[in-house]
């Protein structure tokens, strides 16, 4: 038996972090809130609760680690690498297993499950929507600087960052479209104005996903801020996929130079 069997047969993932997998025909997905490096722990741990022993098979972690669905030739030896240089586990003749600070954070990976705070905001209501939306602003960020994907931008988008006047310097969009382009540049003079907050946009068209980012924390959007109220949305924060995910909005950011 392979080692792929015998770590896949009858796989199941234990139902107290069940909420960090999303079950697929006959395989488990980690969540896109997790990161490479989070994935391999996770891997690690679950194959020693299977063998109810420590230490894993490093060939083990690494099927388990696509199994979830992650790519084995590029971010596993990463993670790997990773893991090992922050000193989350240690690699040994009889296979993987975990320092403290690795179990540490396979603890509190384990223990957001629930705790990451969600907003939903449904569709049916303009206002509404973007009260909501202004709650979430008004709460989460904490950083002086915004970085938003919305690969469709209009006047309106703007309309809810007026709550974090005196807050923040500086919001950067990243963008494909722009609607209503003179009305948005009109308002985007006001707004600058009234609040004392530069706005900064680009476009590039490789965006599909939205997402904002601030301080330490990010989180993804269901649907684009211009049209808050008129479709269900879901705001989700995102563990362990800042730095990486800063990296990238600045990677599109620089890529162009179109900038209103």
């Amino acid at each position: 038996m392979t080692s792929q069997n015998h770590i896949l047969s009858n796989f199941e993932i234990p139902s107290d972090i069940s909420g960090l997998f999303h079950k697929y025909h006959d395989r488990y997905l980690a969540d896109d809130s997790l990161s490479d490096l989070n994935v391999l722990l996770l891997a690690v741990y679950l194959i020693e609760y299977k063998n109810k022993k420590s230490g894993a098979n490093l060939d083990q972690v690494k099927e388990l680690f696509v199994f979830l669905g992650r790519k084995e030739d590029t971010n596993f030896p990463v993670a790997f690498h990773n893991a090992k240089k922050q000193k989350l586990i240690e690699e040994k003749p009889d296979g993987i297993h975990f320092l403290i600070s690795g179990l540490k954070r396979i603890r509190a990976i384990i223990g957001q499950i629930g705790k990451l705070p969600v907003y939903i905001i449904k569709s049916g209501g303009n206002f509404t929507a973007i009260r909501l939306f202004e709650e979430f602003l008004a709460t989460e960020i904490k950083g002086k600087e915004i970085l938003l994907c919305d690969p469709h931008v209009s006047p309106s988008t703007l309309f809810p960052f007026s709550v974090l006047k005196n807050k923040i310097n500086i919001i950067k969009i990243l963008s494909s479209n722009l609607y209503d382009s003179e009305k948005y540049k009109d308002y985007k003079k006001k707004f600058e104005k009234e609040t004392n907050v530069t706005v900064e946009i680009k476009f590039n068209h490789k965006l599909h996903d939205r997402y904002l980012i601030s301080g330490e924390k990010c989180w993804s959007f269901g649907s684009s801020i211009k049209d808050l109220g008129n479709k269900d949305t879901v705001i989700k924060e995102l563990d362990g996929v800042v730095v990486s995910l800063k990296e990238l909005f600045f990677e599109r950011w620089n890529e162009v130079s179109i900038n209103k």
